[in-house]
């Protein structure tokens, strides 16, 4: 069963078995601006919300020319209301980095719960109409024109980095290329800190660092 009924928690980490394959996940110390009463972790709707999970390591490659592939996230959220009813609702994954030790690998990955899509928009014509209140008359009507085209618009919306604020449960799938080798959940709460379109600097200043290749990666055997 993908969703397990909620239950006040204390701890961070959280561990789920899906098909027998554990996966320990938690949210980075730094994602973390507070705490609710019941120990449940608040993280900003503007902020990065980083998510480490480990799994058992796997068995090394032992034959020339074998190799391991970096461990990679996905992510399905849900959006959990008052009365404790979940809704699924979408969620982007981004790899930025991996490790381990012999007994253990993991992976950390941002998590982003995306707006509505209404929302994004509304963000991004409020975005481009305080940037046009800072330009001045530095550009035409037209330039601004193209920029409110649908097009320019769907553009802009995708990067719109506001999380959408409430009581969010993550489930967190650790992949071995197309493989799932962990599940394991998050649980937290997002609080309204401020919006996209009153940011300074450019659409995306959010965004996380480059994710590492996807190529697979040839290790040494282990002595």
């Amino acid at each position: 069963m993908r969703y397990m009924m909620l239950a006040p928690i204390l701890l961070l980490t959280s561990v789920a078995f899906a098909n027998d394959q554990p996966a320990s996940c938690e949210i980075a110390k730094s994602s973390i601006a507070s705490r609710s009463v019941t120990g449940l972790a608040q993280v900003s709707n503007l902020g990065l919300i980083e998510v480490i999970c480990s799994v058992p390591a796997r068995p090394f490659p032992t034959k020339p020319g074998e190799f391991q592939n970096g461990l990679r996230a996905a992510t399905t959220a849900y959006e959990i209301s008052q009365n404790g009813a979940p809704k699924e609702v979408p969620s982007e994954a981004e790899t930025h980095g991996i490790g381990g030790t012999l007994e253990r690998e993991w992976v950390g990955f941002y998590v982003f719960i995306p707006l509505h899509p209404a929302e994004r928009e509304i963000e991004a014509r409020r975005y481009l109409a305080n940037l046009r209140k800072k330009a001045g008359p530095s550009f035409d009507d037209f330039f601004w024109q193209r920029l409110e085209s649908p097009q320019a618009l769907a553009s802009l919306s995708e990067f719109v980095s506001q999380h959408r604020a409430g009581h969010s449960k993550v489930e967190c799938r650790v992949l071995d290329g197309t493989r799932v080798i962990g599940v394991g959940f998050v649980e937290f709460e997002v609080l309204f800190k401020g919006r996209f379109s009153d940011s300074d600097g450019s659409p995306g200043y959010w965004e996380a660092p480059p994710p590492p290749t996807t190529e697979p990666v040839t290790k040494v055997p282990r002595p």
